[in-house]
């Protein structure tokens, strides 16, 4: 198995990065408003990632030598995060690259050498990009996973489109009673979507005429799925069922991808693995923290994970 690397694709903004933009994306919501063989071994795992297991002996030496650079652990500290962060941000980048792998062999996605050499170069290059990011896997493991989640993104978004119930609560408990009340079905269902004082019904949700929703894990949520996921500590949580799902819709004005920045197109991309990290299942252990199914990154425990829940008639 390709062990490690990212999207969290981040300059030492990164850890950060990844954290700033889920929140943001978050924002345009309320805008809007296993399979057979082995068990694989959770001995001494740090994930496992369907039949893969990333051992602690690679997760470790990759956090060791992250915070052996003072400047990192400084740029970091000074912006609230401690070495728990960056442990939980490496197994994120360790995990991430496991599905985009997973995802571009699905999709038959091909990140050629010269695609990568390009890419660093106009970042200015293998050394500046090494002295200013957080890469658990090296430069070329990153570029490369980020030009896979670009392409992802470049393949879908122009004509993706999600139908979805929005409803903005203020605690994750209120969040997660009134999801699975949802994904439960039946009238139940629509009895506690009419009893969510925010609650807003069939809103269509296209990158391709709101940009900034490419960002959100609304993209990625399959149809039929309830999620519930945090905005931030201060603007509670968002529940969401997808009803329905398309990537077929009439292309929108000029292509999506030329209007969004690099970083939230790869970041499109990763959003898009969300139904890839629920059929492979994902479990990471805790002495890192919780796996968060939604937001996909490794969160410091289970009070601050969303929860993805399929319909009732999917179960």
């Amino acid at each position: 198995m390709a062990r490690s690397s990212s999207p969290a694709r981040e300059k030492v903004t990164g850890v950060r990065t990844r954290t700033g933009r889920l929140l943001a994306g978050a924002a345009i919501v309320v805008a809007l408003v296993s399979g057979c063989g082995s068990t694989p071994s959770k001995v001494d795992a740090a994930a496992v990632i369907g039949d893969d297991t990333v051992t602690l002996s690679d997760v470790q030496p990759r956090i060791t030598a992250a915070l052996a650079r003072p400047d990192l652990v400084s740029t970091l500290k000074s912006q609230g995060y401690g070495p728990p962060d960056i442990g939980r941000a490496i197994v994120s980048q360790v995990v991430l690259h496991d599905l985009l792998g997973r995802a571009a062999a699905q999709q038959q996605i091909v990140v050629s050498d010269d695609e990568v050499n390009a890419a660093i170069a106009q970042a200015g290059g293998e050394q500046v990009l090494a002295q200013s990011t957080l890469d658990a896997g090296g430069v070329r493991e990153r570029i490369t996973d980020q030009l896979i989640a670009t392409k992802l993104a470049e393949r879908e978004i122009d004509r993706l489109s999600v139908t979805a119930d929005i409803a903005v609560v203020q605690s994750r408990d209120e969040a997660l009673t009134l999801a699975r009340a949802i994904a439960a079905g039946g009238p139940a269902a629509d009895r506690a979507l009419a009893t969510a004082a925010t609650a807003q019904r069939n809103q269509q949700i296209r990158p391709a005429t709101t940009p900034q929703a490419a960002a959100t894990p609304l993209i990625g949520i399959p149809a039929g799925s309830t999620a519930a996921f945090p905005i931030s500590s201060q603007q509670g949580w968002v529940v969401v069922r997808v009803t329905e799902r398309r990537t077929d819709a009439p292309p929108a004005g000029p292509a999506t991808a030329s209007r969004l920045d690099p970083q939230t197109l790869s970041e499109a991309g990763i959003r898009l693995l969300t139904p890839v990290a629920a059929q492979a299942g994902v479990e990471v252990s805790p002495r890192y923290g919780t796996w968060d199914p939604v937001t996909l990154s490794v969160v410091p425990n289970a009070d601050q994970a969303g929860e993805l829940l399929p319909s009732a008639s999917a179960g």
